[in-house]
Order: structure tokens, then sequence, then C-alpha cells
């Protein structure tokens, strides 16, 4: 089995590029933060799976930076097809909802729909999955997680409103890199 370190949690876009990239057999390496994830990635027995750039945002600055100065190597690529669901409680509704939670970089993507919902304010979440796992775990039915619907089945959440990303052919590229 393959250890693979993400920056996040399963129901991650990070878990399913390392998927796609390794096979399903892979013992996942949940981090808190891309450094951590890279720090992991410096044993020889583990690799690490990140996002490099998106198609709405550009290039993720976070990342890029950490994989110059890692002296770590890319071992493959995948593009995912991204696509962004609001999520809450079983019993949420979207016309209450006030806050919506999610990593930085989703939320950046989806900045035209807080645009068109004012009323909404956004808190960064540590990862998309998380965001959504914490909202159903908080009980708050006024939150929203932004993440993917394998994110909101996983956790038990109710999707409240579908493709929230600024664009339909939202794609990011995906690095396995390593020793």
């Amino acid at each position: 089995m393959t250890r693979v370190a993400i920056q996040g949690i399963r129901g991650s876009y990070s878990e399913e590029a390392a998927i796609r990239l390794v096979g399903e057999s892979i013992e996942l390496v949940e981090c808190s933060s891309f450094a951590d994830a890279f720090c992991e990635g410096e044993s020889p027995a583990t690799y690490v799976v990140v996002p490099v750039s998106n198609s709405i945002v550009g290039k993720i600055e976070a990342t890029s930076a950490l994989l110059v100065s890692s002296g770590l190597q890319v071992h493959g690529e995948t593009i995912l097809e991204i696509d962004h669901v609001l999520a809450g409680m079983p019993d949420a509704e979207f016309a209450d909802v006030g806050k919506v939670r999610s990593h930085p970089e989703a939320l950046r993507q989806c900045s035209n729909f807080f645009q068109r919902n004012p009323q909404i304010r956004t808190e960064p979440g540590s990862d998309t999955a998380s965001s959504i796992r914490e909202i159903v775990t908080s009980g708050n039915t006024k939150a929203a997680g932004i993440g993917s619907r394998r994110a909101a089945e996983m956790y038990g959440a109710k999707v409240l409103c579908e493709s929230v990303a600024d664009a339909a052919d939202n794609r990011t590229t995906f690095y396995l890199i390593g020793k």
C-alpha cells in the first residue's frame, strides 16, 4: 500500500486526485496544511498530492512556492473536474444560510456566487471536505460549506445549491510528488 499525504481529509478533491494518480489502495495521510504534507513527502516512503493550478484562479501560490523550495520531484499529474456544491445540515435551507466555510482557494473559485448572495459571509476553512464535515457536526443550519458532492454524501450533508463555481468547466491540476 502506497502512503500518500494530502492537505485535507477523506472526501477532499486532493484525496480524489490521489486515488486517480496512485489507485484505490493507498494509505492516506491527512495533513492540516500544505507545509505539513510536504514534510511528510520528505520520507522516501511517502508521496504527496497537491493542487498546483486551477482554471478559474490560476496558480496555487502556496503549493508552487513549497514545490520550488522542497527539492521534491514531480512523478505524475492529473486534471480533475471540480464541481463545487453548497452543502449544509440535512434540515438546512439555502434561504437561511448566512455563513459559508471552505478552503480559501475554493471560496475564490466561487466569487460570483458570493457577489450574487451578499447576505452570505465567507469563512476560510482548512479544506473543502473538513469544512463540510465541521458544518454537519456543528448542527448550525445557518452555516454551509463548499466542496464536492462526494464530501457532502460522505459526511451526511444536504446539497443546498449545485455548481456554485464561477465557471462550469472548473478544473484543477494536481501533482504527485516525492523523493
